[in-house]
């Protein structure tokens, strides 16, 4: 059965969360294809050089002068998502949770954590707990400002959340159904973790479908 190992990432280095490291674990894992982060244009974009490396795409392509193994993006495209308007929402939104002492305490615990531990915290039940304890707050802040404004655009960052996740796992499975291969590793926001574990068990509960998912990497 063909083996996927979901590794969380950060897009940025952060102390332990560097290239250097990023590299020994997918030279760990030796995979023979990469799923990433990314839509077609930037995937597109950046590997033409016209685009900033992230972290991952650094690591890849280290990895690949040694090892030319396939290597694709999963996202949603650009156009799929929303437009200049609500992206400006959103973040004026942001810009708003960030005046609460307790949330930015949260965001600077995770930061430093990662920072320090690196990508064993970034895949561990305590980052996840923390993000838990971090999306709840972001309710409560919203809720008590109570204005729609703020409740709509929140529920619109949510949805471009599900749509992108969805679309990377049925990108998955789709690319797993015409290809063969034995070892394949995704490289996903930290973020999104908790959510893709959920969701492909529970696609593969209903549909039965099945791959053989590594969620705990580092267990």
């Amino acid at each position: 059965m063909c083996k996927i190992t979901l590794i969380a990432t950060v897009h940025k280095e952060r102390g332990s969360c560097n290239s250097k490291e990023l590299y020994k674990l997918i030279a760990q894992i030796t995979p023979d294809v990469i799923f990433e982060e990314l839509s077609h244009h930037d995937f597109t974009s950046i590997y033409r050089g016209l685009s900033s490396d992230t972290l991952e795409t650094n690591t890849i392509k280290l990895y690949l002068k040694k090892n030319p193994i396939s290597h694709f993006p999963v996202d949603l495209d650009g156009n799929e998502l929303p437009d200049k308007f609500h992206k400006k929402e959103i973040v004026e939104m942001f810009d708003i949770l960030g005046h609460s002492h307790e949330y930015n305490e949260l965001l600077s615990q995770q930061y430093i954590l990662s920072k320090r531990i690196g990508f064993q915290y970034l895949n561990s039940d305590q980052y996840r707990e923390l993000s838990e304890r971090r999306i709840t707050l972001e309710k409560i802040i919203l809720k008590n400002i109570n204005h729609e404004k703020w409740i709509q655009t929140y529920k619109i960052w949510l949805d471009v959340i599900e749509m992108r996740e969805n679309e990377m796992i049925k990108n998955i499975y789709n690319y797993c159904d015409k290809n063969r291969y034995s070892n394949a590793i995704f490289l996903i926001g930290a973020e999104h973790r908790k959510s893709i574990m959920d969701k492909t068990q529970k696609l593969e509960t209903k549909n039965k479908l099945e791959l053989n998912w590594d969620f705990n990497y580092f267990i």
